[in-house]
């Protein structure tokens, strides 16, 4: 579609064809995400300093450790002097990482949580993407701690009855456009994240900023990539549900798509007829058996003002419609 391509970044455009001349220029560093995570960093930071060291160019391992309680810094130090520490300045979740991202100098920020291992091939993959400087993220493919399922893939999204959905394809076997790019899992270029501002804190403590991270960066005429060649293994679950537990967990994940939708999706009367239905739906979840619906959206209320002020804040500036992205992402097997 000629209102979506090429890429409209002239600051990405430039710095690819300056760092083409130079095939070494092109650099990666990984941030690993901790907070007292000591029983995970062994896995974790073995097999990524392996794939570090697998690659042609420079890609130091960082972990940004969120104040940890235990003895994880010193672990680190002890055990893995190769790996750079930040320790954050307090401890904000996934949160911490956008003033890490914006202090780095490398071309691609490798995001990663620390309850995984990691294939000995699997930067590679990532990178080779970004050689197009309209690509903003390329995430992935995650399996389960023991390789017998699929947790990622391409998803795409779509509008019913007033209503934002998303779909996952977790059996595609080739790299191919998807709407959002995990922020545990995946590569981001380190200028367009540090330019949308990275996570942003209105989903704190977590979920769903990735999503809207993505989502804001299709807007912006950029792309995201699924890379089934890029292997990760996750202890799915591992982090926020010690924390926080399941229950809680899935009200949170509620809440904050409800907030992505109203901050980001479709068109002003989309927006009205949104708005005019959730609090029906959310009264009537529990006649159905869905508890958690009513209990999101009573969390999500206070949060509504600042999502409508950051969506007409950003309809300031010229975006992509969402129905040409999404169609571009549902309609394209590959990359093509």
């Amino acid at each position: 579609d000629a209102r979506y391509y090429p890429c409209r970044s002239k600051s990405a455009i430039s710095s690819f064809l300056s760092a083409a001349n130079v095939k070494q220029s092109m650099n990666a560093c990984i941030l690993i995400l901790n907070f007292n995570g000591q029983m995970h960093l062994k896995d974790c930071l073995s097999s990524v300093l392996e794939a570090a060291r697998a690659v042609a160019f420079s890609c130091p391992v960082i972990v940004v450790d969120n104040q940890s309680t235990e003895n994880d810094v010193e672990f680190i130090r002890g055990n893995y002097p190769q790996v750079e520490i930040i320790v954050s300045k307090k401890n904000d979740c996934v949160f911490s990482l956008n003033e890490i991202v914006a202090g780095r100098k490398e071309d691609v920020v490798i995001i990663l949580n620390n309850d995984m291992r990691f294939e000995r091939n699997f930067i590679t993959p990532l990178i080779e993407h970004f050689k197009d400087p309209c690509i903003f993220a390329v995430m992935a493919k995650v399996l389960n701690w023991d390789g017998s399922v699929v947790t990622t893939g391409k998803r795409t999204g779509y509008f019913k009855n007033f209503w934002f959905y998303k779909v996952w394809n977790h059996d595609i076997q080739e790299a191919a456009y998807t709407l959002d790019a995990g922020g545990g899992c995946a590569a981001f270029r380190r200028k367009m994240f540090s330019e949308l501002g990275g996570f942003d804190p209105l989903y704190r403590p977590g979920y769903c900023e990735d999503t809207d991270l993505s989502y804001r960066a299709w807007q912006k005429g950029w792309k995201v990539v699924y890379e089934p060649a890029s292997v990760i293994y996750h202890k799915v679950g591992a982090t926020l549900d010690n924390i926080y537990g399941r229950k809680k967990i899935t009200r949170l994940i509620q809440r904050n798509e409800i907030l992505f939708t109203i901050k980001n999706c479709g068109t002003t009367g989309f927006l009205i007829m949104y708005g005019l239905l959730l609090p029906f739906r959310a009264l009537r979840s529990p006649f159905a058996g869905n508890l958690v619906l009513t209990l999101a959206f009573l969390d999500a209320v206070p949060k509504i003002p600042f999502a409508l002020r950051r969506r007409f804040s950003l309809r300031k500036k010229e975006i992509i419609q969402d129905e040409i992205f999404l169609k571009k992402i549902q309609q394209c097997d590959g990359l093509t």
